[in-house]
Protein backbone atom coordinates (compact mmCIF):
# COMPACT_ATOMS: atom_id res chain seq x y z
CA UNK A 1 0.00 0.00 0.00
CA UNK A 2 1.36 3.41 -1.01
CA UNK A 3 0.80 6.70 0.80
CA UNK A 4 1.15 10.36 -0.14
CA UNK A 5 0.83 12.38 3.05
CA UNK A 6 1.19 15.77 1.39
CA UNK A 7 -1.23 16.97 -1.26
CA UNK A 8 -1.10 20.72 -0.72
CA UNK A 9 -4.19 22.84 -0.25
CA UNK A 10 -4.09 26.41 -1.65
CA UNK A 11 -2.61 29.11 0.58
CA UNK A 12 -6.07 30.49 1.43
CA UNK A 13 -6.79 27.30 3.39
CA UNK A 14 -4.07 28.22 5.88
CA UNK A 15 -5.80 31.36 7.12
CA UNK A 16 -8.14 31.35 10.13
CA UNK A 17 -11.72 30.91 8.86
CA UNK A 18 -10.20 30.25 5.45
CA UNK A 19 -12.38 29.30 2.49
CA UNK A 20 -11.67 27.61 -0.82
CA UNK A 21 -13.72 28.21 -3.94
CA UNK A 22 -15.38 25.40 -5.88
CA UNK A 23 -12.69 25.81 -8.56
CA UNK A 24 -9.91 25.34 -5.99
CA UNK A 25 -11.60 22.28 -4.51
CA UNK A 26 -12.06 20.87 -8.03
CA UNK A 27 -8.30 21.17 -8.61
CA UNK A 28 -7.69 19.31 -5.34
CA UNK A 29 -10.16 16.61 -6.44
CA UNK A 30 -8.32 16.16 -9.75
CA UNK A 31 -5.06 15.68 -7.86
CA UNK A 32 -6.65 13.06 -5.61
CA UNK A 33 -8.07 11.19 -8.61
CA UNK A 34 -4.62 11.19 -10.24
CA UNK A 35 -3.07 9.87 -7.03
CA UNK A 36 -5.56 7.01 -7.02
CA UNK A 37 -4.77 6.19 -10.66
CA UNK A 38 -1.06 6.08 -9.76
CA UNK A 39 -1.74 3.47 -7.09
CA UNK A 40 -1.86 5.51 -3.89
CA UNK A 41 -4.38 4.17 -1.37
CA UNK A 42 -4.13 6.84 1.32
CA UNK A 43 -3.45 10.56 0.84
CA UNK A 44 -3.42 13.53 3.20
CA UNK A 45 -4.57 17.02 2.28
CA UNK A 46 -2.02 19.41 3.74
CA UNK A 47 -3.13 22.71 5.26
CA UNK A 48 -0.11 24.95 5.89
CA UNK A 49 -0.52 27.57 8.61
CA UNK A 50 1.88 30.28 9.68
CA UNK A 51 2.67 30.29 13.39
CA UNK A 52 0.11 29.36 16.01
CA UNK A 53 -2.61 26.78 15.23
CA UNK A 54 -6.05 28.06 16.30
CA UNK A 55 -9.58 26.55 16.19
CA UNK A 56 -10.55 28.85 13.32
CA UNK A 57 -8.15 26.95 11.05
CA UNK A 58 -10.60 24.03 11.04
CA UNK A 59 -13.32 26.06 9.29
CA UNK A 60 -12.06 25.35 5.77
CA UNK A 61 -12.76 21.61 6.06
CA UNK A 62 -16.52 22.16 6.30
CA UNK A 63 -16.52 23.41 2.71
CA UNK A 64 -14.85 20.28 1.31
CA UNK A 65 -16.89 18.56 -1.43
CA UNK A 66 -17.79 14.88 -1.67
CA UNK A 67 -14.72 13.50 -3.42
CA UNK A 68 -15.22 10.69 -5.92
CA UNK A 69 -14.58 7.13 -4.63
CA UNK A 70 -13.18 8.55 -1.39
CA UNK A 71 -13.49 7.76 2.30
CA UNK A 72 -12.94 10.86 4.43
CA UNK A 73 -11.44 10.82 7.91
CA UNK A 74 -13.77 13.64 8.98
CA UNK A 75 -17.46 14.49 8.83
CA UNK A 76 -18.10 17.06 6.11
CA UNK A 77 -21.04 18.69 7.93
CA UNK A 78 -19.32 19.19 11.27
CA UNK A 79 -15.64 19.10 10.29
CA UNK A 80 -14.86 16.71 13.18
CA UNK A 81 -12.86 13.48 12.92
CA UNK A 82 -14.71 10.21 12.52
CA UNK A 83 -14.17 7.36 14.97
CA UNK A 84 -12.13 5.46 12.36
CA UNK A 85 -9.95 8.45 11.51
CA UNK A 86 -6.80 7.50 9.62
CA UNK A 87 -6.68 3.86 10.66
CA UNK A 88 -9.87 2.46 9.19
CA UNK A 89 -9.89 -0.11 6.41
CA UNK A 90 -9.77 1.25 2.86
CA UNK A 91 -12.54 -0.43 0.81
CA UNK A 92 -11.58 -1.89 -2.55
CA UNK A 93 -11.64 0.74 -5.30
CA UNK A 94 -11.64 3.61 -2.80
CA UNK A 95 -9.02 6.07 -1.57
CA UNK A 96 -8.83 7.29 2.02
CA UNK A 97 -8.37 11.05 2.47
CA UNK A 98 -6.82 12.38 5.67
CA UNK A 99 -6.36 15.84 7.12
CA UNK A 100 -2.88 17.14 7.78
CA UNK A 101 -1.74 20.47 9.19
CA UNK A 102 1.78 21.84 8.83
CA UNK A 103 2.67 24.70 11.15
CA UNK A 104 5.52 26.90 9.93
CA UNK A 105 7.18 27.91 13.20
CA UNK A 106 9.61 30.78 13.65
CA UNK A 107 8.75 31.53 17.31
CA UNK A 108 9.00 28.67 19.80
CA UNK A 109 6.04 30.07 21.74
CA UNK A 110 3.78 29.28 18.78
CA UNK A 111 4.78 25.63 18.96
CA UNK A 112 2.79 25.15 22.16
CA UNK A 113 -0.39 25.01 20.06
CA UNK A 114 0.96 21.68 18.75
CA UNK A 115 0.35 19.73 21.95
CA UNK A 116 -1.94 16.84 22.78
CA UNK A 117 -3.82 19.12 25.14
CA UNK A 118 -4.93 21.17 22.11
CA UNK A 119 -8.39 20.08 20.86
CA UNK A 120 -7.55 21.69 17.51
CA UNK A 121 -4.38 19.68 16.93
CA UNK A 122 -6.26 16.51 17.91
CA UNK A 123 -8.66 16.97 15.00
CA UNK A 124 -5.90 16.36 12.44
CA UNK A 125 -4.77 12.92 11.34
CA UNK A 126 -1.20 14.16 10.82
CA UNK A 127 0.47 17.11 12.54
CA UNK A 128 3.70 18.38 11.00
CA UNK A 129 6.05 21.19 11.95
CA UNK A 130 8.25 23.17 9.56
CA UNK A 131 11.03 24.89 11.50
CA UNK A 132 12.60 27.99 9.98
CA UNK A 133 15.71 27.99 12.17
CA UNK A 134 18.10 25.49 13.75
CA UNK A 135 16.80 26.42 17.21
CA UNK A 136 13.23 25.54 16.23
CA UNK A 137 14.41 22.36 14.49
CA UNK A 138 16.16 21.27 17.69
CA UNK A 139 12.98 21.89 19.69
CA UNK A 140 10.93 19.88 17.17
CA UNK A 141 13.37 16.96 17.17
CA UNK A 142 13.40 16.86 20.97
CA UNK A 143 9.59 16.44 21.03
CA UNK A 144 9.03 19.78 22.74
CA UNK A 145 5.54 19.70 21.15
CA UNK A 146 4.00 16.27 21.70
CA UNK A 147 1.29 16.43 19.01
CA UNK A 148 3.89 16.54 16.22
CA UNK A 149 4.20 13.41 14.06
CA UNK A 150 6.35 14.67 11.21
CA UNK A 151 9.20 17.14 10.78
CA UNK A 152 9.43 18.82 7.40
CA UNK A 153 11.65 21.46 5.84
CA UNK A 154 11.31 23.66 2.76
CA UNK A 155 13.23 21.43 0.36
CA UNK A 156 13.52 24.09 -2.34
CA UNK A 157 15.02 26.84 -0.17
CA UNK A 158 18.43 27.49 1.36
CA UNK A 159 18.11 26.77 5.08
CA UNK A 160 21.11 28.48 6.62
CA UNK A 161 21.67 25.43 8.86
CA UNK A 162 22.24 21.69 8.50
CA UNK A 163 20.12 18.68 9.40
CA UNK A 164 22.67 17.09 11.74
CA UNK A 165 22.73 13.36 12.35
CA UNK A 166 22.65 13.70 16.15
CA UNK A 167 19.69 16.06 16.03
CA UNK A 168 17.78 13.92 13.53
CA UNK A 169 18.63 10.81 15.53
CA UNK A 170 16.93 12.38 18.52
CA UNK A 171 13.77 12.90 16.44
CA UNK A 172 13.80 9.27 15.27
CA UNK A 173 14.30 8.06 18.84
CA UNK A 174 11.22 10.06 19.83
CA UNK A 175 9.14 8.32 17.16
CA UNK A 176 9.08 11.23 14.73
CA UNK A 177 9.64 10.96 10.97
CA UNK A 178 11.27 13.31 8.48
CA UNK A 179 9.71 14.28 5.18
CA UNK A 180 11.18 14.84 1.74
CA UNK A 181 8.64 16.44 -0.62
CA UNK A 182 9.73 16.04 -4.24
CA UNK A 183 7.70 18.80 -5.93
CA UNK A 184 10.55 21.40 -5.67
CA UNK A 185 12.66 19.07 -7.83
CA UNK A 186 10.18 19.66 -10.67
CA UNK A 187 10.04 23.47 -10.57
CA UNK A 188 13.19 24.75 -12.33
CA UNK A 189 16.92 24.05 -12.57
CA UNK A 190 17.94 26.36 -9.70
CA UNK A 191 15.32 25.01 -7.30
CA UNK A 192 16.13 21.46 -8.37
CA UNK A 193 19.80 21.97 -7.53
CA UNK A 194 18.89 23.27 -4.07
CA UNK A 195 16.46 20.36 -3.60
CA UNK A 196 19.16 17.81 -4.40
CA UNK A 197 21.50 19.40 -1.86
CA UNK A 198 18.83 19.53 0.86
CA UNK A 199 17.40 16.08 0.17
CA UNK A 200 20.86 14.49 0.13
CA UNK A 201 21.54 16.11 3.50
CA UNK A 202 18.35 14.65 4.98
CA UNK A 203 19.16 11.21 3.56
CA UNK A 204 22.64 11.34 5.09
CA UNK A 205 21.30 12.49 8.46
CA UNK A 206 18.57 9.82 8.63
CA UNK A 207 20.50 7.09 6.78
CA UNK A 208 17.14 6.28 5.27
CA UNK A 209 15.47 5.54 8.61
CA UNK A 210 12.18 7.27 9.45
CA UNK A 211 12.19 8.94 6.04
CA UNK A 212 8.89 9.68 4.27
CA UNK A 213 8.53 10.58 0.60
CA UNK A 214 5.64 12.93 -0.26
CA UNK A 215 4.71 14.92 -3.33
CA UNK A 216 3.74 18.32 -1.95
CA UNK A 217 1.61 18.41 -5.12
CA UNK A 218 -0.33 21.58 -5.93
CA UNK A 219 -1.94 19.99 -8.97
CA UNK A 220 -2.25 16.62 -10.67
CA UNK A 221 0.76 17.29 -12.92
CA UNK A 222 3.02 17.45 -9.85
CA UNK A 223 2.41 13.79 -8.97
CA UNK A 224 4.72 10.90 -9.85
CA UNK A 225 4.18 7.16 -9.52
CA UNK A 226 5.68 5.31 -6.54
CA UNK A 227 8.15 3.62 -8.87
CA UNK A 228 9.31 6.97 -10.27
CA UNK A 229 9.97 8.10 -6.69
CA UNK A 230 12.01 4.97 -5.99
CA UNK A 231 14.19 5.86 -9.00
CA UNK A 232 14.51 9.42 -7.73
CA UNK A 233 15.78 8.04 -4.43
CA UNK A 234 18.63 6.29 -6.22
CA UNK A 235 19.90 9.71 -7.34
CA UNK A 236 20.26 10.51 -3.62
CA UNK A 237 22.05 7.21 -2.96
CA UNK A 238 18.94 5.86 -1.27
CA UNK A 239 18.49 2.24 -2.29
CA UNK A 240 15.23 0.97 -3.75
CA UNK A 241 14.12 -0.87 -0.61
CA UNK A 242 14.49 2.23 1.59
CA UNK A 243 12.67 4.36 -1.01
CA UNK A 244 9.74 1.93 -1.04
CA UNK A 245 9.64 1.97 2.75
CA UNK A 246 9.49 5.78 2.64
CA UNK A 247 6.30 5.48 0.55
CA UNK A 248 4.79 2.62 2.52
CA UNK A 249 5.98 1.29 5.88
CA UNK A 250 7.44 4.59 7.11
CA UNK A 251 4.36 6.57 6.07
CA UNK A 252 2.16 4.10 7.92
CA UNK A 253 4.38 4.56 10.97
CA UNK A 254 3.53 8.28 10.88
CA UNK A 255 -0.18 7.44 11.03
CA UNK A 256 0.34 4.94 13.85
CA UNK A 257 2.31 7.57 15.79
CA UNK A 258 -0.57 9.98 15.26
CA UNK A 259 -3.10 7.35 16.37
CA UNK A 260 -1.08 6.60 19.49
CA UNK A 261 -0.85 10.20 20.61
CA UNK A 262 -4.44 11.13 19.69
CA UNK A 263 -6.56 8.01 20.29
CA UNK A 264 -4.85 6.08 23.06
CA UNK A 265 -4.38 6.68 26.76
CA UNK A 266 -0.64 6.78 27.43
CA UNK A 267 -0.12 4.55 24.38
CA UNK A 268 -1.79 1.60 26.15
CA UNK A 269 -5.57 1.67 25.80
CA UNK A 270 -7.33 2.83 22.65
CA UNK A 271 -10.01 5.43 23.24
CA UNK A 272 -12.78 5.17 20.64
CA UNK A 273 -14.37 8.47 19.71
CA UNK A 274 -18.17 8.53 19.90
CA UNK A 275 -19.75 8.61 16.42
CA UNK A 276 -21.05 11.98 15.28
CA UNK A 277 -23.38 13.29 12.61
CA UNK A 278 -23.87 11.06 9.60
CA UNK A 279 -21.58 8.46 11.10
CA UNK A 280 -23.99 7.97 14.03
CA UNK A 281 -26.89 7.55 11.61
CA UNK A 282 -25.00 4.86 9.67
CA UNK A 283 -24.18 2.96 12.87
CA UNK A 284 -27.80 3.11 13.96
CA UNK A 285 -28.93 1.66 10.62
CA UNK A 286 -26.38 -1.15 10.90
CA UNK A 287 -27.60 -1.94 14.43
CA UNK A 288 -31.24 -2.15 13.27
CA UNK A 289 -30.21 -4.39 10.38
CA UNK A 290 -28.23 -6.71 12.66
CA UNK A 291 -31.12 -6.94 15.07
CA UNK A 292 -33.70 -7.84 12.45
Amino acid sequence: MFYDLNIALPDAAGKPNGHLSSVEWARVAQTIEQAQEFGYSIVALNQTVQGRLVPEHLAVWKSAPAFKDAVLSWERKTGTRTSEGATGRVPRGKIRILRRVTAVISDAAHGHSLSNSSPTASEYDVVAVQPVSEKILLAACSSAWDAVDLVTLDMGARWGFFAKHKMVGQALANGLSLEIAYRPALVDATTRQQWVSNAAGVVRATRGRGLVWTSGAHQALDLRTPYDIANLGEALQLNGDLSKRALGTNARAVLMHAFTRADTLRAVAAVRRPPTGGEAEREAKRSRTDGS
